[in-house]
């Protein structure tokens, strides 16, 4: 519910910012698109991020399987 009243909040603030700048046209859909390059490489590193979390994640969990199977293989040539 946060979240959403922060991003409502957000783009009403450049709604209301986009109808009270006194730049042209052309300045304002290239400051518009400067926006959403930013939005879209802010995007890319969080997902770059949030996918070595996960490889770190599952590399670990791989590694305490094999561990845990070469100790049963381990009792069960002992036993």
């Amino acid at each position: 519910m946060t979240f959403a009243c922060l991003v409502a909040g957000l783009g009403i603030g450049a709604a209301m910012s986009l109808l009270l700048a006194p730049q042209s046209g052309a300045e304002t859909r290239r400051w518009i698109a400067n926006k959403c390059l930013d939005g879209v490489d802010t995007a890319n590193q969080s997902v770059r991020h949030t996918r070595r979390q996960v490889k770190d994640i599952m590399d670990q969990g791989q590694k305490k399987i094999h561990d845990v199977v070469e100790a049963g293989r381990e009792a069960v040539g002992k036993a």
